[in-house]
C-alpha cells in the first residue's frame, strides 16, 4: 500500500502567524500537527508537543502566547516522505527516528498530503483477533500523579518520549496526561495570569489542572479492532488499558500500532 492511499489533507499555516491562532486552529481542525509554510513553501512543522515545550521555557514564561509566533515554536528540520513510498517503510522511518508523522511532497517538492501515526493506526482497524495484550506496553511505565507539577511531568514526558501517560492514584487511572492538555494548559496560564506573575506562578501548575478526566480505558482482551476504534473516536495517541476496577496494566498507543504496520502486521516481541 502506498502513502498516496492513506494520506489527509494538510493544516498549514503561516510562520508568521500567532502561537495563540495555531493552537486554535489545532484545536478546531482536530489534528496534532500543522505543516508551517511561507509563500507556499515548506517551513517546518507544529505540534502540541512544540507548543507545550516553547511556553515552558523559562525564558518565554513571562511572555503572553498573543506576543509569540508560529516561527519562535516550530520544528524546522523535517523529514518528508512522497506519495509513493510503501506505508510499511514509512512507518519503520516513523519508530527510527521517533517522529509522529510527515509532511508528503510529490516530486516537485510541492506539499500534497501529510501522513501521521494515526493515519497508520487507521490500517489496524482489520485485525479483530489480535488482542491489546500482544502489543501494550507493560514494563517500566510512565505515570504521574494529579498533584504533581506539570513542568515535572511534562519534562518526564519528553525524557521518555511518551505523547500520552497515564495519571494514577495507587495503582488506579484517574486520567491522562497528553502533549495536547499540557498545551492548552500552558496556553490558558499564559492568557490568564499577568505577565509579571507568571514566572513565579509556572511551577504551582498541577497535572490534574491539564490532565483529561476520566479518559477511554480498554482492557488487554480487548481486540485490535475495538482499541483504535476507540482511541481514534477520543482524537488521542494512547489508551490505558487496565484491569479489574481501573488498575493500571499497561498503555497502547499509537507507536505500538504503528510498529504492527512496520513489522508488516506481525506481532514481534515490544521492545521500548
Amino acid at each position: 500500500m502506498k502513502v498516496s492511499q492513506i494520506m489527509t489533507k494538510p493544516v498549514t499555516i503561516d510562520k508568521d502567524q500567532r502561537l495563540s491562532y495555531a493552537i486554535d486552529l489545532l484545536d478546531k481542525k482536530k489534528v496534532d500537527r500543522l505543516i508551517v509554510v511561507e509563500n507556499g513553501k515548506l517551513k517546518g512543522i507544529l505540534t502540541y508537543a512544540d507548543i507545550a515545550d516553547r511556553l515552558g521555557v523559562s525564558k518565554v514564561v513571562a511572555v503572553s502566547i498573543g506576543r509569540l509566533h508560529v516561527s519562535s515554536a516550530m520544528t524546522d528540520t523535517v523529514i518528508t516522505v512522497t506519495p509513493d513510498d510503501d506505508v510499511t517503510d514509512v512507518a519503520k522511518l516513523m519508530i527510527d527516528k521517533g517522529m509522529s508523522g510527515c509532511p508528503v511532497l510529490d516530486n516537485e517538492s510541492k506539499l500534497v498530503g501529510v501522513i501521521t501515526k494515526k493515519d497508520l493506526s487507521e490500517l489496524v482497524k482489520k485485525f479483530k483477533k489480535v488482542k491489546v495484550e500482544d502489543l501494550m506496553t507493560t514494563e517500566e511505565l510512565l505515570v504521574v500523579n494529579p498533584v504533581e507539577r506539570l513542568i515535572k511531568a511534562r519534562m518526564e514526558m519528553l525524557t521518555r518520549g511518551h505523547s500520552g501517560i497515564p495519571v494514577t492514584d495507587s495503582g488506579r487511572v484517574l486520567g491522562l496526561l497528553t502533549e495536547r492538555a499540557v498545551a492548552k494548559a500552558m496556553a490558558r496560564f499564559s492568557v490568564e495570569v499577568p505577565d509579571k506573575y507568571r514566572k513565579s506562578q509556572v511551577r504551582q501548575i498541577r497535572v490534574v489542572d491539564a490532565m483529561i478526566r476520566q479518559p477511554p480505558l480498554t482492557s488487554p482482551e480487548a481486540s485490535l479492532d475495538e482499541a483504535v476504534t476507540l482511541m481514534l473516536d477520543a482524537n488521542l495517541n494512547t489508551l490505558p488499558v487496565v484491569g479489574s476496577g481501573n488498575r493500571l496494566m499497561g498503555i497502547i498507543s499509537a507507536t505500538d500500532f504503528t510498529r504492527f504496520v512496520a513489522n508488516k502486521f506481525k506481532v514481534t516481541e515490544k521492545t521500548e
